[in-house]
């Protein structure tokens, strides 16, 4: 299979099934912000010594193909690939563990305290516009309800392990 097609130079790209759609399409755009997140979550699984929270960052990204997965074919494999109740209640009990190991801050807090910290900060930021793109592509198509609340629960699990990797609450509040 060739990467290079020269078949989106005009601007449009195919949906699983064969559905030509504007690279601007809300499908495409929350596929995107979902790829990009999934990206993000390997820097930061690269940076996090932790093993536990690297599994379950693999996990995730798993998941989040699988999102792509759904999105792409319009909802017709959402009973196959669509993240389900279990899985946001995987994420809740991940969170409410690792939250349970560390501080919890007081106020708001600017990334930056190490790198680690920080590519969680960044993947945090990049679930919650994934998150709006997802909701805005549901104004025009039906969206599994597990899904948003998956990337939902994934934004602050993202905030926590981020956190945690500062070792300290209150560091850089504001």
């Amino acid at each position: 299979m060739r990467i290079t097609t020269r078949s989106g130079d005009g601007g449009r790209t195919r949906l699983c099934g064969g559905r030509a759609v504007s690279k601007c399409d809300p499908s495409i755009k929350a596929q995107g912000a979902i790829d990009e997140l999934i990206s993000f979550l390997g820097l930061a699984k690269a940076k996090i010594k932790d093993r536990s929270v690297k599994k379950k960052i693999g996990l995730i990204q798993r998941d989040l193909f699988r999102i792509i997965g759904c999105i792409s074919s319009g909802g017709r494999k959402a009973a196959v690939s669509a993240v389900k109740d279990c899985d946001v209640r995987m994420l809740e009990g991940f969170g409410d563990l690792m939250e349970g190991r560390g501080l919890t801050p007081s106020g708001f807090v600017i990334p930056g305290v190490n790198e680690p910290s920080a590519v969680l900060h960044v993947a945090r930021t990049v679930a919650r516009r994934a998150e709006c793109c997802v909701v805005e592509l549901g104004g025009r198509s039906k969206i599994d309800p597990c899904i948003l609340a998956y990337l939902n629960r994934l934004s602050d699990l993202l905030f926590i392990l981020a956190v945690r990797e500062e070792g300290r609450s209150d560091l850089l509040k504001i």
